[in-house]
């Protein structure tokens, strides 16, 4: 790509919905983000959603445009998408261990923040990870970075 002038600004060619831009820059959120966060209006709101419509890169912009953890839960070709608030998702210990006797894989969460501590699984998260009949899950956070906690 050549730069024309120095004055071009950083942003451009950020696309929507990236979430270190969204962060950085204010781009934005995609039309299929915006779409999910209408599913998601408040604390503890849930959505059944199809397996390609959402991808934890969707939920990293959600995190950073809202301040808000979310949650993923995969079964078969749909998703079921938590929102929480800024500490937490209210998922326990007896909705984990339902929604894995149902067939769900936690496939990962959200949390608030740039930083690497940002990355670091709770001890509630792998008390709800130990509900899963799976020994790993992912944290993302507003920048889009992700740590895989076992």
């Amino acid at each position: 790509m050549i730069i024309k002038s120095i004055d071009s600004p950083i942003e451009h060619g950020q696309k929507k919905g990236n979430p270190n831009a969204l962060m950085h820059f204010g781009v934005g959120l995609s039309s299929k983000q915006r779409d999910l966060l209408l599913k998601l209006p408040d604390f503890d709101s849930k959505a059944l959603v199809e397996k390609n419509a959402v991808s934890m890169s969707d939920l990293s912009a959600l995190t950073a445009f809202t301040g808000d953890e979310f949650a993923m839960f995969t079964k078969n070709k749909k998703r079921l998408i938590i929102r929480g608030n800024a500490n937490s998702v209210n998922i326990d210990i007896d909705t984990a261990k339902s929604l894995a006797a149902d067939g769900y894989r936690w496939s990962g969460h959200t949390h608030p923040g740039i930083g690497e501590f940002s990355l670091v699984a709770s001890d509630g998260d792998f008390e709800i990870l130990s509900s899963f009949p799976q020994t790993q899950s992912v944290i993302y956070n507003s920048l889009g970075n992700h740590e895989v906690f076992y």
